[in-house]
């Protein structure tokens, strides 16, 4: 009866929204027709918060009315399939991509592919990892370093976009950030984990992306190791260390 409800309430079809106003108490149609819009309107407020709460820098660079027209169109065309309203806006960014109005806002979609990707982030289970302490002990206990194989935990996400969308939503979490000088027409490289409670950004070079990338398909730290010059292990070891982002170290 719940699904049937709520499929009735999102739909266009004559005979669902008949059968749909039966169900509702009222002395006529139209006082039946108008409790249904109010429950309706109610329904679309209360997912265009979620939301604005799921994608808060997209709100904050767009500003309230053009947000919540976009959400407007997106809950009508997109009703959630899930209870968990966490889960919601999975396929936003898409929606936002073909959005007239965001066509001069080509960063936007990327924008809120990572805002969604961080809170799926956050709310994942806490991975097993190396503390900064215990990877720098297996690290400086490495007999032969070339046998060392690093293992990254299975919840460590790279990601690459076109724009830098990574730095534009760590500006907006640091309202005392200059974004006068951020070049959103850049490639940017990015490491999602969670740490703590949430999920975090970390940004890379596009070395790094290729060494981590590497070392996700194969541990094996001399396998990984990228042929460039430019490239530094030590510095790279480092970040990842402290970001703790190793489930194991051990010597193959």
């Amino acid at each position: 009866m719940q699904q049937q409800f709520s499929q009735a309430l999102f739909s266009t079809n004559e005979l669902e929204q008949e059968d749909l106003l039966n169900d509702i108490k009222g002395h006529s149609l139209a006082e039946r027709t108008q409790r249904l819009n109010v429950y309706r309107n109610n329904v679309f407020v209360s997912l265009m918060e979620a939301l604005g709460e799921i994608f808060p820098v997209c709100k904050q660079v767009v500003g309230d009315a053009f947000f919540n027209a976009m959400a407007r169109q997106y809950v009508d065309r997109h009703p959630p399939e899930s209870a968990i309203l966490s889960e919601y806006g999975d396929q936003f960014s898409e929606f936002v991509s073909h959005f007239f109005a965001a066509q001069s806002l080509p960063y936007l979609a990327s924008l809120c592919d990572l805002e969604y990707r961080l809170l799926q982030m956050t709310h994942s289970a806490e991975p097993t990892h190396l503390s900064l302490i215990e990877a720098q002990q297996r690290l400086s206990q490495a007999s032969n370093p070339e046998a060392l194989q690093l293992l990254l935990c299975s919840q460590c996400e790279l990601l690459s976009y076109p724009y830098t969308v990574g730095k534009l939503y760590l500006a907006h979490k640091q309202p005392q950030q200059d974004l006068s000088q951020l070049q959103l027409q850049q490639t940017e490289y990015l490491m999602l984990t969670k740490s703590g409670l949430y999920g975090c950004i970390y940004p890379l070079s596009s070395i790094e992306f290729e060494f981590i990338t590497t070392l996700k398909k194969n541990p094996s730290l001399s396998q990984a190791l990228p042929e460039s010059e430019s490239f530094d292990l030590g510095q790279t070891l480092a970040k990842l260390i402290t970001w703790e982002v190793f489930s194991d170290i051990y010597e193959s």
